[in-house]
């Protein structure tokens, strides 16, 4: 991904991939930390990308870790019948314990796709507005794997997972068509299977992909050991965070600032010498400083973060409240810093610095 700030996405595109599909969720996570969701108005998913498209409508981060890990293998990997390699009854406990309706009422607009068996074309639905019998059906279809899991019957139609052709797993024609340009792609394979630039020439599409392979059928797609999950969970994570250096969020109130800040620099400050290091390799990219001893700024000053002693104040007087300082334990005055979108600049270059050396 470029260096240049980019603009926060409006829609988020799932590939598919069935177990793998837990990196979506550790992603999900640090793009939330970013504060890069907030202008999210679509979602779209193939196969297992689907279900993650129906969690994040739900807009519950928690509530989806909790869905991943709780799946077990016999859950999905249970000997099937009718024509069925596997069962899918766990699939559909899964989905029968989504309220559906929230999904179908959300405000986010839910795409899946589908292969249609008949012409082999992929098939995009829309969720919003559906009755939850359909979307249950849809999500179903969408994940069921040719020559693993049976089709599902729709609108006088079979459907089956649209994962082998490519404008059906990235899915990014439903959330074009109906006007987004500024697109995040989570797929699930270092490679994407088209390209986004070539196809989509006036879209900014920002791609998170593996830093590494996930597996193969056996090793990745089918494997649901809750070690795995919770392995491509964290991976999830850390490729995402390493991909959104040229996002730069920009709060739009002082509280949101603030906010913002304040999970900042606890995720990044867990002690102070944390903090000691930042300043000493990205102090310079704040005001020209001069250590000197202040009283502690009791009068004129709010502490917004703590750690270990140092503080991270905010002028208290109407008119001077962009003036923020940081303090070290005696007080002295270790950096200042007169715009706070400059001090968020400079962490967020801390925190990917910092993530290319893990």
């Amino acid at each position: 991904m470029a260096n240049e700030t980019k603009i926060k996405p409006t829609a988020l595109c799932l590939g598919g991939g069935g177990a793998k599909g837990a990196f979506q969720i550790g992603a999900w996570q640090a793009l939330e930390e970013a504060g890069l969701l907030s202008d999210v108005q679509a979602a779209a998913g193939c196969s297992v990308g689907a279900l993650n498209a129906a969690l994040f409508a739900l807009g519950d981060l928690n509530y989806a870790k909790q869905v991943w890990e709780s799946i077990k293998p016999a859950d999905l990997l249970a000997p099937g019948v009718d024509g069925a390699f596997f069962s899918r009854d766990g699939l559909i406990r899964i989905i029968d314990q989504l309220p559906l309706e929230r999904i179908s009422d959300s405000k986010i607009r839910v795409h899946v796709s589908v292969k249609h068996m008949e012409t082999g074309e992929p098939v995009f639905f829309e969720l919003n507005g559906l009755t939850p019998a359909s979307i249950r059906t849809l999500l179903l279809a969408s994940s069921a794997m040719p020559h693993i899991y049976a089709p599902e019957h729709y609108l006088g139609a079979e459907y089956l997972d649209c994962g082998s052709i490519p404008q059906g797993n990235v899915c990014l024609s439903p959330v074009y068509h109906q006007g987004h340009r500024q697109i995040m792609l989570i797929a699930l394979k270092p490679q994407l299977p088209l390209d986004p630039v070539a196809e989509y020439p006036d879209a900014d599409v920002t791609v998170i992909m593996p830093q590494k392979n996930l597996g193969n059928l056996l090793t990745g797609t089918l494997n649901f050991a809750h070690d795995k999950i919770m392995s491509h969970m964290d991976q999830g994570y850390k490729d995402a965070q390493a991909a959104l250096s040229g996002f730069i969020p920009h709060p739009q109130t002082k509280e949101e600032m603030n906010k913002l800040l304040i999970q900042k620099m606890a995720k990044l400050f867990p002690s102070g010498a944390a903090l000691s290091d930042f300043i000493q390799g990205f102090g310079s990219r704040l005001a020209p400083n001069v250590k000197m001893p202040t009283l502690g700024g009791n009068v004129w000053y709010d502490n917004i973060f703590e750690v270990d002693g140092w503080r991270l104040q905010q002028q208290r007087t109407a008119g001077l409240k962009s003036h923020y300082r940081i303090l070290d334990p005696r007080n002295v005055r270790a950096a200042w810093v007169l715009s706070p979108q400059t001090l968020l600049d400079a962490l967020c270059s801390y925190e990917a610095a910092r993530n290319m050396k893990d």
